[in-house]
């Protein structure tokens, strides 16, 4: 090709592709360009963010829950730990500015000190010591007992003939051991193909109370009921008898014990043609003859235009006592405090909930909620004007989840209300949460929620020995005090209370709807997965003896 043409045909080409690229960008600026949405920009989501930026920058999690699981320690109910956490959190709502902070007095029919548990296996003679925890409110033995471990199979009234006599001295066990959660499937659903654990030997509760009855006449040392935990962890629960005062205990010694010696001893103990298993036990507590006070710590802050209507967040304050009592309800308890503190700041700055904010940290929850139902009672006439009561109580996992108990017409409410918690990744569902505090309110009417959470190891470690402070997730706690607190501002500055209508809604097979069976509504319903007594059967089901 001559050098002419070569050179025509170049710079035909260049002014082609230069055409084309003012074509594209001119195409560009004639078409219509997305419109940003802009930022929401109202007080209320100032204020919001303002509370998450408080709680972010200046949060006292931290030391306050290093501060009731490291210096007061486990709190159990009745305890003197727990009148000084009483005390103590009455000084931190007051330090922070809360008005009426009230120790608020109820009475408990007696309480119980732990001793300690000697048990030792005699026979076959390995030198094995079984781990064990006496169940709370239950006595001891009369000194050291040498006994042999009798595994009841009875399922039938007549079947217990066979059994008559074998009791003296012995260690009974009335069940065989529980099925365990893997660990990495704890805090899941259970799957709906999943069968449900059976009752006591097929004979369910009657039986069970008639074996009780024999092995207490006869003059058992004890009962065994297996932790259901894995890895050597023990479990606890346990109350007093509703009526007794000064006789406050179960008849029978009543042990907790790991799941591994649970099944050592019921492995041995069901051989044929072996001499019978024989364990050496002293069990040794302290029944306190009362009636005993306890508390309820209570503060608040006042609204500025409606002061006689209320939103009520809390937790349970007191614990078991085989750990510290850090996620059990240790991490429930700062986030109220943590809420306090910050709404408080707003307060002094001269920004007012409409509503009054009370902040409630319930005794005797682990007893059956005997805590908050005494506030209840004792502010009857305040439930008609109490808008939410709202709870934190399963362990230190960031709040996923506010699901509406059933109150489901407040979710038209809520969900444009709560729409920035979706930036903390929480949700309003319908759904239920059992075993906790706001049961007792909404028995009375008022819409009760209780945070769903991420597990982080609650059902694992709760009731355990390893309920303590290295558990602690402070990121989570965190956002749970960022959560709990805008909720409690956005109800608390609603124009009109929360929607009252309430529907009961079907059980489902991860145990988050409806009630238990043979429930009424609004009565402890089991918490997802471990019925709040910490058993960790792969049925999800709760022991017999669980409260």
């Amino acid at each position: 090709m001559p050098p002419f043409f070569a050179i025509w045909r170049s710079c035909l080409g260049s002014l082609f592709c230069f055409s084309l690229c003012l074509a594209v960008v001119f195409a560009r600026e004639d078409s219509p360009k997305p419109v940003a949405s802009a930022p929401d920009k109202s007080p209320a989501t100032d204020l919001d963010r303002k509370i998450i930026k408080e709680i972010q920058d200046h949060s006292e999690v931290q030391p306050n829950l290093t501060y009731i699981s490291d210096v007061i320690g486990s709190r159990m109910t009745g305890s003197e730990n727990l009148k000084k956490a009483n005390q103590w959190a009455a000084e931190k709502f007051k330090a922070y500015g809360l008005e009426n902070v009230q120790l608020e007095p109820w009475e408990i029919p007696a309480a119980w000190e732990r001793g300690f548990v000697h048990m030792k296996l005699v026979e076959p003679d390995n030198g094995r010591h079984i781990t064990a925890a006496a169940r709370a409110w239950t006595p001891g033995t009369k000194g050291r007992v040498t006994g042999e471990v009798v595994v009841v199979e009875a399922t039938k009234p007549e079947e217990l003939d066979t059994y008559k006599g074998r009791f003296k001295n012995a260690i009974v066990i009335l069940s065989p051991p529980s099925t365990i959660t893997p660990i990495l499937e704890i805090g899941k659903p259970r799957p709906p193909s999943a069968p449900r654990r059976p009752p006591f030997q097929g004979g369910g509760m009657a039986i069970r109370q008639q074996v009780m009855e024999l092995a207490q006449k006869e003059g058992a040392a004890c009962v065994l009921t297996d932790s259901s935990k894995p890895h050597g962890l023990l479990n606890m629960t346990g109350s007093w008898r509703v009526g007794d005062r000064a006789g406050a205990v179960e008849p029978l010694p009543s042990l907790f014990v790991t799941h591994d010696h649970y099944s050592l001893l019921y492995r041995l103990a069901s051989r044929k043609d072996a001499p019978p298993t024989k364990v050496e036990v002293e069990i040794v507590n302290k029944n306190i003859p009362g009636p005993i006070t306890v508390y309820n710590t209570v503060g608040e802050i006042r609204g500025s235009e409606k002061p006689d209507e209320f939103v009520v967040i809390g937790a349970h304050i007191d614990s078991w006592d085989l750990g510290q009592g850090t996620t059990d309800n240790g991490t429930g308890t700062t986030v109220v405090l943590e809420s306090a503190r910050a709404i408080a700041k707003l307060a002094k700055q001269g920004i007012r909930p409409k509503r009054t904010i009370r902040f409630a940290l319930f005794s005797g929850e682990e007893q059956g909620l005997f805590g908050s139902k005494e506030y209840v009672k004792k502010h009857k006439s305040e439930m008609p004007k109490t808008s939410m009561a709202l709870v934190h109580d399963t362990g230190t996992g960031r709040v996923t989840e506010i699901p509406l108990q059933g109150f489901n017409s407040a979710k038209t409410v809520l969900d444009p209300e709560l729409a920035i918690l979706k930036e903390l990744k929480v949700e309003v569902v319908v759904g239920t949460q059992g075993g906790t505090d706001h049961l007792s309110f909404a028995t009375e009417g008022v819409p009760g929620f209780a945070f769903h959470q991420d597990p982080a190891e609650y059902y694992l470690t709760h009731h355990t020995q390893s309920d303590t402070l290295d558990k602690a997730r402070w990121p989570d706690l965190i956002q749970g005090s960022q959560v709990m607190s805008i909720t409690a501002m956005r109800v608390a500055n609603l124009p009109e209370m929360l929607p009252r209508q309430r529907e009961t809604p079907p059980r489902t097979p991860d145990g988050k709807g409806g009630n238990p069976k043979g429930a009424k509504k609004g009565e402890n319903a089991p918490k997802a997965g471990d019925a709040k007594t910490g058993a960790l059967k792969k049925d999800g089901e709760k022991p017999s003896e669980g409260k």
